[in-house]
């Protein structure tokens, strides 16, 4: 679970989106993985991770396997209030569908009158945005690694119709052992078709594709954009682009020139230079990034499958260190506003089908519970009717 910290960019979200309305079938509907109803009482909150626009992540330790995870709890009047509740329902019917090793999974996903819990992989290692911080900038071979994981991840999700669309250190993490994965999915979109193209005014300007601004729409090549905005800030320290906070995007700022430090390898000058090619036309595929020379040699297959230590690997002292996130959120109250379980949800607040147990959890929990089937799809029908 991705979460905010102080001082990261802001983020673009069009209220119009009467073109772009996210809808996809539950994959789960008629899945045994949904036939056990959580609440907010199974887990233990542990720490608060981070804040958000929309409601917290939490450190939670789930009571039926005793396990870690990261609890993403979302206000639905605040998603209301913002008009996101499509790019809510996608980012859950999203990442139930995703099994990649670059990619965060998502554990469970249930509901109150008040809030949407989604539950993922406790990813110890902290977010890119703390990691680039604190070292400023990664060597070269540093940099390579971190960009061959998220190319895996986001070729996966390219090929599989979806599209991310926010890129960046802070929704990148890092688990204990320093590998990356790919995180918050909240303004992704599952497309219709592999030429479907997308519409809505959505990311974070620093990494913002200038063709989404132009209102015409856009396809998956804004992910590779993105990826050359991060590849940039991770060789030299810096973003590619000013684009000063508050402000409406200028266009023209795209167009000039790109400066590189003179220790920066001219091929990666050039991969760089062709990812963030203002042209989504001319711009470099994902075939082309991994055949072009800065990837000259690597073993793609290897690196899917982890064969490969990582570069840094965490220095974690046991399960609840978290000395990778921001202290200004670890040191505050974990259970300050504790959400209520109503028996009787109103209409209005409640997702339909937005309830999901993976199945590996699932045979955690039936271990324990003496709960009687029929009495829990039935609770379950009740939850999410």
């Amino acid at each position: 679970m991705g979460c905010c910290q102080k001082k990261k960019p802001e983020q673009l979200i069009d209220k119009n989106e009467s073109k772009e309305m996210e809808s996809s079938q539950d994959p789960n509907s008629s899945n045994p993985e949904s036939n056990i109803k959580l609440t907010y009482n199974d887990f233990q909150p542990l720490k608060l991770l981070g804040t958000g626009s929309f409601g917290r992540v939490l450190l939670v330790r789930f009571l039926s396997n005793n396990t870690l995870y990261a609890m993403k709890i979302l206000s639905k009047n605040q998603i209301k209030l913002k008009h996101q509740e499509e790019h809510t329902k996608t980012e859950r019917n999203l990442m139930v569908q995703i099994n990649n090793p670059f990619i965060v999974n998502i554990k469970f996903a249930f509901q109150d009158e008040n809030k949407l819990y989604i539950v993922s992989d406790f990813m110890q290692g902290g977010d890119m945005f703390y990691h680039l911080h604190s070292k400023k900038k990664f060597d070269e071979a540093t940099s390579k690694f971190y960009a061959i994981e998220l190319i895996l991840g986001l070729e996966f999700l390219h090929k599989n119709n979806m599209i991310y669309r926010d890129l960046k250190p802070e929704n990148i993490l890092m688990d204990s052992t320093g590998h990356l994965k790919i995180s918050d999915f909240g303004l992704s979109k599952i497309l219709n078709s592999p030429d479907d193209k997308a519409y809505t005014l959505c990311g974070t300007p620093q990494y913002l594709a200038p063709e989404i601004l132009k209102n015409k729409g856009y396809d998956k090549s804004v992910d590779w954009w993105s990826l050359g905005c991060f590849l940039y800030e991770m060789l030299t320290g810096f973003l590619p682009f000013y684009i000063p906070k508050g402000n409406k995007i200028n266009p023209k700022v795209f167009e000039e020139p790109l400066r590189f430090p003179p220790d920066v390898n001219p091929i990666a000058i050039n991969l760089i230079n062709q990812l963030l090619n203002v042209n989504p036309k001319k711009r470099i595929d994902v075939e082309k990034i991994k055949a072009h020379d800065f990837f000259k040699g690597v073993e793609w297959d290897k690196y899917w499958n982890k064969e490969f230590d990582p570069p840094f690997k965490p220095e974690l002292s046991d399960e609840m260190d978290l000395r990778y996130f921001d202290k200004m959120f670890t040191d505050e109250p974990v259970d300050s506003n504790r959400p209520t379980v109503y028996s009787r949800p109103r209409e209005h607040s409640v997702y339909k089908g937005f309830t999901f147990v993976t199945n590996s959890v699932q045979k955690d929990i039936m271990k324990t519970d003496t709960m009687d089937e029929n009495a829990i799809k039935e609770e379950i029908s009740q939850q999410d009717a």
